[in-house]
């Protein structure tokens, strides 16, 4: 069953009135077609992934998700459009790491929407670490020589992200910050997949992205994986070590989630029946190869677990903004 778009919702909406599908406990929660606002284009990781989450969901529970997609502005757009929608259980908007950096990088949507208070945690639904690469013609055999490499050539190096102000951005900048090494060159591209694909054309030294984008060069030899930002090693790269074993860039063990929030004042049991059945949906084996492409884990955690997430990371990408002197919007 695939995951209709908005132009086939209310053809399909009068399904919903049909026995047998799965409500939550004590209403006729959902009745409706749910609404997905994912805040980037149609063809994105993110994208993918939310269409086949919505499609295991409709195929479990009979509820009909609607992928809408409001890309621009870094996220802003999405981000703007989901927090005025009716807090009715009705929108679901998916936010990463991005939508954490969002207002540290833009301090005017920070003063119009705090993300703390905007919107209702529902669950983590994945998460993976990302991976250190380099070009095979850096002079570094391992990590330990990698870093040694960049302290000692300083204003030599440059390196890959998807964009200004982006996590993999700020993530090479913390790791830098670290390491203690000067600052380097920062060259932005579209996307992680771009990023990578400049590291192996030799074009930049190197970067940090989610294994998803980087295994596929990793494998075929084009770049030199490193090291993952992870608490452990990943089992697709199990010769790679965490930079935590290293021991030589502290307080680096940040990975990248994928989650979903909802407008806040959203009924707390229409919270609940959304974060039970995204969760139990991203460990149906339907999910698997589409999160093995991303590099991610099933997670679903409870609202909690990704409301001290936001906090955490909102401190976390605010020293680093601030200590790397990265200039704001």
């Amino acid at each position: 069953m695939r995951l209709i778009t908005r132009r086939h919702a209310l053809l399909v909406a009068p399904a919903l009135a049909l026995p047998g599908i799965a409500r939550g406990q004590g209403t006729d929660y959902p009745s409706r077609p749910i609404r997905f606002v994912i805040p980037g284009p149609a063809g994105s990781g993110v994208d993918i992934m939310t269409r086949a989450l919505g499609e295991v969901v409709q195929r479990r529970t009979g509820a009909v998700f609607v992928v809408d997609n409001r890309a621009g502005a870094a996220g802003a757009i999405g981000a703007r459009f989901a927090a005025g929608q009716p807090a009715d259980g009705y929108t679901v908007f998916y936010g990463g790491p991005n939508f954490v950096i969002l207002p540290v990088m833009n301090p005017a949507f920070a003063r119009e929407i705090d993300v703390r208070t905007a919107f209702d945690p529902v669950t983590i639904a994945g998460s993976g670490p990302f991976v250190l690469v380099a070009n095979p013609k850096v002079p570094a055999a391992n990590i330990v020589e990698f870093i040694a490499w960049l302290r000692e050539n300083p204003g030599t190096w440059n390196y890959a992200t998807s964009g200004v102000g982006a996590t993999v951005h700020l993530l090479c900048e913390l790791f830098r910050l670290r390491i203690g090494s000067p600052p380097g060159t920062m060259v932005p591209y579209r996307g992680d997949s771009a990023a990578i694909q400049a590291v192996a054309n030799g074009e930049a030294a190197w970067s940090i992205a989610v294994s998803g984008s980087t295994k596929p060069f990793a494998d075929a030899g084009q770049v030199r994986a490193l090291a993952v930002t992870g608490p452990a090693r990943m089992a697709a790269l199990p010769g790679v070590p965490t930079l935590k074993e290293t021991g030589l860039a502290p307080g680096i063990e940040t990975v990248a989630w994928l989650a979903y929030f909802v407008p806040a004042g959203t009924p707390a049991a229409r919270t609940a029946w959304l974060q039970r059945t995204i969760a139990a949906a991203m460990h149906d084996p339907a999910l698997k190869d589409r999160l093995d492409i991303l590099g991610f884990e099933p997670v679903g955690s409870d609202p909690a677990a990704l409301r001290e997430t936001v906090a955490r990371d909102l401190a976390l990408w605010s020293r680093v903004v601030e200590e790397a002197k990265i200039p704001r919007d």
